[in-house]
């Protein structure tokens, strides 16, 4: 993971100090993760995530194609709704909730329940909403 890590920052021609202001860490930290020291946080991947869409199955698995198959990319792009849209709600409505905590949520609702094959429908994202806020 450190190597792909690293290998992101590159590609965006970032410096490591730049790198790491993007992602919400120190520098330090970024030089653990980068050369391994230090296992990746998940909210180290919500802010790859977010600040330059890396997928954070690509991140963890490695494979040589970021995302593998288009049926594991689309998983993964309905988990990231799902727990960007939660994150979203929660903060709209001034609750705090741990991040990794809402994380493993969302990966088990939408790999072991939902296990949908094609991209959440707006009633879908509407339902998600709708639990988040009740």
């Amino acid at each position: 993971m450190a190597g792909r890590l690293e290998a992101v920052r590159k590609e965006e021609g970032l410096s490591q100090e730049a790198f790491a202001t993007r992602l919400g860490i120190s520098r330090g930290a970024y030089q653990h993760y980068s050369k391994g020291g230090r296992e990746i946080p998940s909210s180290v991947l919500d802010s790859l995530l977010r600040e330059f869409e890396v997928d954070p199955y690509w991140m963890l698995r490695g494979d040589d194609e970021k995302g593998g198959t288009k049926i594991e990319r689309q998983l993964v792009a309905n988990a990231t709704t799902v727990a960007l849209t939660l994150r979203d709600s929660y903060e709209q409505l001034g609750i705090t909730r741990d991040l990794e905590k809402m994380i493993a949520a969302t990966q088990f609702s939408c790999f072991h329940l939902f296990e949908k094959r094609k991209p959440l429908s707006e009633g879908d994202l509407k339902v998600v909403q709708n639990l988040a806020e009740t």
